[in-house]
């Protein structure tokens, strides 16, 4: 291995264990004001940071109109809809679980795109990582209580699917947008900060404006909200996009396979989350469910592992 792969493996495992650990983040952060405000304030932040490097880059990009509403949706689902319901989702399950769920998004998108897109099949590597992926969650989730008994864990857990269905769904519309030859990082860029709008707007509908009144942070939780704005969800992207860029879409993507093993550690230091014997067979499960659902075929998935860089907490 060169010098060089071993710098962009280390970014790499970098980016995942803060992606890792943003869930963590975000359940600490719920504790001391709403989800909905928790969210309204990371993604613009995010976004206004990746704007800046876009602008770096690429100068002011200008969308086509068809772009734009490709940007629309994008943000619709990848950050409005993912990001409220994980933000909300993770005050009702374990940071865990959670990332356990989220760790489902390579997979579930093979899946999916088998599903709608002409160009991608269905084969057996999928059916068997579907399998073991979801037998791996369905363990997490049944398993709440300290004997390890069943019992599924709530609504939280339900919600976190719907947060990473609606990451999966943006991923496949930016494999749309890519098709019209705009840069990612400017997706990227664009689409947080088309959410974040969009996220404000819902906080003032639920919340009234009179939430933001809530916002009394220490100069750690502070600390905890930029860390997670601007370490995971802009440096980190970034960093996603170079490895992409070095790598390719496929190979990269096998790194997620970390995520849901760096929230469990991050829940347990800083959470005082127990990680139980069943939830090591579950991450087990999960992990061999998607390196075997996502491993790369003799014909190239057509990248659709790129998107994972859209909006990822």
């Amino acid at each position: 291995m060169s010098k060089r792969e071993k710098i962009i493996y280390a970014i790499l495992v970098a980016v995942v264990i803060t992606w890792g650990l943003n869930v963590v983040m975000i359940k600490y952060l719920t504790e001391f004001i709403p989800p909905m405000l928790v969210v309204a304030i990371r993604m613009p932040l995010a976004g206004v940071a990746l704007l800046f490097f876009a602008w770096m880059k690429y100068g002011l990009y200008r969308p086509t109109s068809r772009q734009w509403l490709l940007l629309f949706y994008v943000a619709l689902t990848t950050i409005f809809i993912h990001q409220i319901f994980m933000s909300y989702g993770v005050v009702s399950t374990s940071a865990t679980n959670a990332s356990l769920i989220l760790g489902l998004n390579p997979l579930v998108t093979a899946l999916l795109a088998s599903l709608v897109l002409t160009n991608e099949r269905l084969h057996w590597k999928l059916g068997i990582g579907a399998v073991l992926g979801f037998s791996g969650v369905v363990l997490a989730v049944t398993s709440k209580s300290v004997d390890s008994s069943v019992g599924i864990s709530g609504w939280g857990d339900g919600i976190m699917v719907v947060s990473m269905l609606g990451f999966v769904v943006g991923g496949l519309l930016v494999k749309q947008v890519m098709t019209t030859n705009i840069p990612i990082l400017v997706v990227t860029a664009y689409s947080t900060m088309l959410g974040g709008i969009m996220i404000n707007l819902g906080a003032i509908f639920v919340i009234g404006p009179s939430g933001y009144g809530e916002l009394h942070l220490s100069a750690t939780a502070w600390g905890v909200m930029f860390m997670s704005a601007w370490g995971a969800s802009s440096i980190g992207t970034i960093g996603w996009n170079y490895g992409i860029k070095a790598f390719g879409a496929g190979r990269t993507a096998l790194f997620l396979n970390g995520l849901p093993f760096a929230s469990m550690i991050g829940g347990a230091l800083f959470l005082g989350e127990r990680i139980r014997f069943i939830h090591f067979i579950a991450f087990v499960l999960t992990v061999l469910g998607i390196i075997i659902g996502t491993r790369k075929r003799k014909e190239p998935l057509n990248d659709l592992s790129h998107y994972e860089t859209i909006g990822k907490s």
